[in-house]
Order: structure tokens, then C-alpha cells, then sequence
């Protein structure tokens, strides 16, 4: 066992090597402990975002003629609504954790809730009735999970907790909280707005609103990344995995998105990551303009 962890580490540390050693990479990398571990940040969903079976969301139109600013960042401007960043443990499950997660965010940020309020991801794993969205080893995407909050809707974390991120895997749907007290009134979203279509200025409007749900296609040193602004330049393509746009910015003459992960505190930049904005190719930096939407709540 002792040789096996150490084999696995060896192996890492060789990879972020290869990456120190890239001409002109714009991020740092590093091994995290869950890696040693022989233990994977995430599950993903591994197919490309299907098409959509049912119309979710309208095309965002921006409320203001002006044009967004340079620089936005929900989590310095308001931390006690957006800077509480999801680990998802060991269920697959990276949609419904993000978007209960950008839920919980957005609500605050507008005012439904009194003070910021963390909405279950597990009621939704244990509810659906679409099998890929209630299997910790299956494919939800992220509009998928809107859907279920628009059509159902979910009980706060208090009342039904996480409990597939320690367990790997779902149960039935509850008829009562934990504590076995009664089900609270279930908090819906209202409907979905559509803002990627690949514009980057479009994104920026969006956020001025608050919070954008979004997805990136995950490639291995995502993995590694410690901080910077990441891009990809080393390995092969694992899968979409779920996440959230909370602001943008500029570095030394590179635009970037800030990012929020659902692979706990210890990974990126105190959960969070940058990624490179407005590339040329479609869907921006491993696509992460490709497939976003924000919630009316």
C-alpha cells in the first residue's frame, strides 16, 4: 500500500513538472491531497450537453444600455451571498451541487431570503424521477437540474443534508426532514434566462445581475491547478462538470472569468478558479461560454 501511494504521487509529481516546463502557461499547478489519495476531485459526465428535450430558458436581454465594467467580483462585493464554495465528495454529482449551490447564492442576492440560505442538493438526487439525475454514477446536466427546481423544487440543507458526498451513493425521496419533522413548503426557481450563445459581453451584463450557472469541459490538469489564469495545454478530455460564474477581470493584459468550483476549499484559488475569457474558440476556453443561464427566483 505504502509503495502504491507513493507510485501514485510519483506519477503527479511528474505532471506538474511537464506543466511548469510549458512555454508561457498563464496558471500554476500543484498535487492535491486527494489526489495521493488515489481519490477523484469529481465524478463528470463524460457526452458532450445533449440537446434539450423541453424550451427551459429565454434569451437574456440586458436591462441596461451601458456597458458592464472592466472588473466584477460577487465574492469580494458581497461574500456573505456568494463565497461558500460546495465539495461534492464522492457522488457524481457536480450539476445539482453547483446549481443548489448558485440557487442558494442568487436568492440571496436578491432578497427571497432574509439571509443567505443553502438549498439541498440531496432532495433532488433522492426526488427525481429522471434516473441520470438521481444516480450519484449517471449524467444530469446542469439545465436538467434547473428544471427540477423550476417543476419540484427543494427543501434547505438543514432540513434534508448532503449525505451522498460521504455515502457515494442516493436514496429514496424523503417524507420527512432528518430530524423527522415535517417537510418545509418546497422553494421553487420561476424560470430559466439563456445568456451564453458564446458573448462574452452578454455573460458580463448577466453578472451584473448576480451568479451565472455554467459548465466547463473538464480536461485532467484542471486537476492540477493551484492558481492563475488556467487554460489547457496538457492531457485528455474527462468530461462537463458543473460550475459558477461569479465575476471577471484582467491580469497582465489577460481577460479571465472568476470561477466558482464545487471541489471544496483546498483546491484553486480558496475554491475558485480563473479561466481564460473571450477566447476564439467556440464556447470560449473549454467551453465554459457555451452553456450558461441564470434563474429567475
Amino acid at each position: 500500500m505504502i509503495f502504491l501511494i507513493y507510485s501514485i504521487n510519483s506519477v503527479h509529481q511528474e505532471v506538474v513538472q511537464i506543466l511548469e516546463n510549458i512555454p508561457g502557461i498563464t496558471w500554476k499547478a500543484k498535487v492535491h491531497e486527494q489526489m495521493n489519495n488515489n481519490i477523484p476531485l469529481n465524478q463528470t459526465y463524460k457526452t458532450k450537453v445533449p440537446q434539450r428535450t423541453k424550451q427551459t430558458s429565454k434569451k437574456f436581454v440586458p436591462v441596461s444600455q451601458k456597458k458592464a465594467p472592466d472588473y466584477w467580483d460577487w465574492v469580494q462585493m458581497n461574500p456573505g451571498c456568494s463565497d461558500v464554495v460546495p465539495e461534492l465528495g464522492n457522488c457524481g454529482v457536480s450539476a445539482q451541487v453547483s446549481v443548489m449551490n448558485t440557487f442558494s447564492d442568487f436568492r440571496c442576492f436578491q432578497g427571497k431570503d432574509s439571509e443567505r440560505v443553502e438549498y439541498s442538493p440531496q432532495y433532488q438526487l433522492n426526488c427525481d424521477t429522471d434516473s441520470r439525475c438521481s444516480n450519484c454514477n449517471q449524467q444530469c446536466v446542469t439545465n436538467w437540474a434547473w428544471l427540477f427546481l423550476i417543476e419540484v423544487g427543494t427543501v434547505p440543507t438543514s432540513c434534508i443534508s448532503y449525505k451522498s458526498g460521504q455515502t457515494g451513493k442516493t436514496g429514496k425521496c424523503p417524507t420527512t426532514c432528518d430530524d423527522g419533522s415535517k417537510l418545509p413548503e418546497l422553494v421553487k426557481a420561476k424560470e430559466l434566462v439563456d445568456v451564453c450563445h458564446n458573448d462574452e459581453e452578454l455573460i458580463k451584463e448577466a453578472l451584473i445581475n448576480g451568479p451565472v450557472s455554467t459548465a466547463i469541459w473538464l480536461s485532467e490538469d484542471l486537476y492540477y491547478y493551484e492558481s492563475g489564469i488556467y487554460q489547457h495545454v496538457y492531457g485528455k478530455d474527462i468530461g462537463w462538470s458543473a460550475c459558477e460564474f461569479v465575476g471577471y477581470g484582467e491580469e497582465n493584459g489577460v481577460k479571465f472569468w472568476k470561477v466558482k468550483n464545487v471541489w471544496g476549499r483546498e483546491w484553486g484559488e480558496n475554491g475558485y478558479f480563473r479561466v481564460l475569457r473571450g477566447s476564439s474558440d467556440y464556447g470560449g476556453e473549454s467551453e465554459i461560454e457555451y452553456e450558461c443561464c441564470q434563474a429567475i427566483v
